[in-house]
Parts: C-alpha cells; structure tokens; sequence
C-alpha cells in the first residue's frame, strides 16, 4: 500500500510513516521544512519529504496522484482540494490532533457577543468551522487523537496516539534518582499554574517545573532527560478545564520508565498496549481496508449502472477464451 501523510503534529504523523513502512508499506510525510523549534523535523527525515511554503500544495497534490490513501493531518482545506482534484479515486482520511478541533463547537453567548467578539473574529471563526465541516464531509473516514474529541466530529474514530518505542524505550535509559523526582512541563496550550494550584490542594508539593516554551528540549534528548524523574505530572489545564486524557508527553514518559499521574491522581506505571506503534499501525490498516472495500464497491457498482451487462458478459468470455487458447 502507497500512504502519502499530509503533514505532522508533534511527530505523530513521523511515527506512523516510520512503522508502516517497517510494516512493508510506503509510507512518508511531506511538510513545509521551518523552524524546527523540538528537532522532530530532523529526528524523522528519513521519513519526510520537505518543501517551501509556496511549494507544499502543489507539491502534495502531485505526490498524492502515486499514494493509495492520503492521510491529512489537522488540513481540512487540503481534503477539499485532494477531493475535488482525484475523486473517489483515493481514499482521504482527515486525523484531527487536539488545539486543531477543539472550540470550533463553542456555542458564543449573545450576552457575550459585543464584549468578548468583534465581527471579524467571529466572521474568522465561522468561516474556519465551515471549512473544517467541508473537509470533514469530504473525507472518507475522521480519526482523532484522542476520546474526548470523539464529540466533536460525528461518526469519528479514535486512533491512540503511538510513541515510538525505538527512541523512548526504559530498557535503554539508565538508573534513575532514589528521591522521586516529579516532573510537570509546561507547553503553549496549557495553565501550569493551576496544575501546581491542584497539586498543592491535594498535598503534592516535591514538583520541579520545566517550561518547554522557553527551554525547549530536542526530540533526540528527551529520553535523557526523563532520567532525572521519577515521576510526569500529566496536569493540563486548557481554558481552565483539566484535560481527561494521556498527553503524547506522558506516554512518552510511560514508556522511558517514569510512572505518570494522570488527572484522577492516579498512577500509571506502563504504557498502555493500545499506544504500542505496532498496535496503532494495525489499527490504521484496519481502517484504510475498511474504506478501500467499500470504494470499491462503489466502483464495481457505478461500472454495472454505465455498462450494459450484455457488454460486460462478452468481455468476460472473450478473455475467457483468451486466456484457454493462450494456455494450449
């Protein structure tokens, strides 16, 4: 199979590639090469292929016409075009990550309108959720990352996010600190210090704080840095709401060999076998079968409605007595 991943976030699309490939697929990711502020870029260019900004379109519609499935992340606008340029042709899936979705089904108070929203920022906001309603339309199958974006898009899939067990993996670390270190990284989306606020309320006080925004840590060395922890904090308050699910971070740090509190205060001492790449991979294979067999019962049916089956009956023979005369 031929998969062509448009665009990553945070390695995700990188990994998948990686492992569908070992799976004896092809698999890559085209993107814009910039800043590349965590080296995941670079970690995974084996599996990439970058371009300019004014290439990335034109360049992902010509790549597209050799691939399977075009598997877009968190682009509607590039569902829409992909559709309208192969048809049915393809099989289009749109993977959704998290920031890219979420708000888009707030509901805007009248009460609040004239305060808190101009016109233009509301006309940008409607705009945005139409084009991502398209490209949802348009695609055969929305996956998202993780459950509690399920709600947000009807008839969506979850895919768990997969870690790449290669790189952060504990039997590669080294021995770790006696003092159970705990760890909370602070990242763009989130409020650290409600996340320290709650630990504090619920009597964890030994928290050492890292902002990545700042200090941001290579992908390369992030294993080596886990070894200074014992123990992810995975806190993430957004919008002052206290995200229900795994970050990619804290499965990450599952895996290096940290354990992890999650949002219940409960500890988790493994990564879960569904964030295994090989399962994820799976899973995703699954997926694309799925579609392919229903296009091409689209197809086969499509092929009966244009074509008499008196027709379709003397090609079946004549290639029938083909082959027989070919064989003696």
């Amino acid at each position: 199979m031929h998969i062509l991943h448009i665009w990553d976030q945070a390695g995700v699309a990188f990994i998948l590639a990686k492992f569908q490939r070992k799976n004896g697929d092809q698999s890559k990711v085209i993107r814009v090469k910039g800043p590349d502020k965590y080296g995941i870029d670079e970690f995974y260019r084996n599996n990439g292929l970058f371009v300019t900004t004014d290439e990335f379109v034109r360049k992902s519609i010509v790549e597209a016409k050799k691939a399977d499935v075009i598997h877009i992340h968190s682009l509607p606008e590039m569902v829409i075009n992909i559709r309208k340029i192969y048809g049915k042709s393809k099989i289009i899936i749109l993977h959704y990550h998290g920031t890219d979705i979420r708000g888009l089904k707030e509901n805007v108070k009248e009460s609040n309108f004239r305060i808190s929203i101009s016109g233009k920022k509301l006309l940008s906001h409607l705009v945005l959720k139409r084009r991502h309603i398209k490209g949802q339309r348009f695609a055969d199958k929305v996956i998202v990352s993780t459950p509690d974006l399920l709600h947000l898009v009807r008839g969506s899939v979850w895919l768990p996010n997969p870690v790449d067990t290669d790189h952060f993996n504990c039997k590669l670390n080294g021995k770790k600190s006696t003092s159970e270190r705990a760890l909370l990284i602070h990242s763009e989306p989130t409020d650290t210090k409600l996340a320290i606020d709650f630990c504090k309320h619920k009597g964890l006080l030994n928290i050492e704080t890292h902002d990545r925004t700042k200090n941001p840590i290579s992908h390369k060395d992030l294993p080596k840095f886990f070894e200074n922890y014992d123990i992810y904090l995975d806190l993430r308050f957004v919008n002052g709401e206290l995200l229900q699910n795994l970050s990619l971070t804290a499965l990450q740090a599952l895996a290096s060999g940290l354990r992890v509190l999650n949002h219940n205060l409960n500890f988790i001492d493994n990564l879960p076998l569904e964030h295994y790449p090989v399962n994820v991979v799976t899973k995703l294979s699954s997926i694309y079968s799925q579609k392919m067999k229903k296009n091409y019962s689209v197809l086969a049916k499509l092929v009966l409605e244009q074509f008499p089956l008196d027709i379709i009956y003397f090609f079946y023979f004549f290639i029938k007595n083909w082959k027989q005369k070919v064989a003696s």
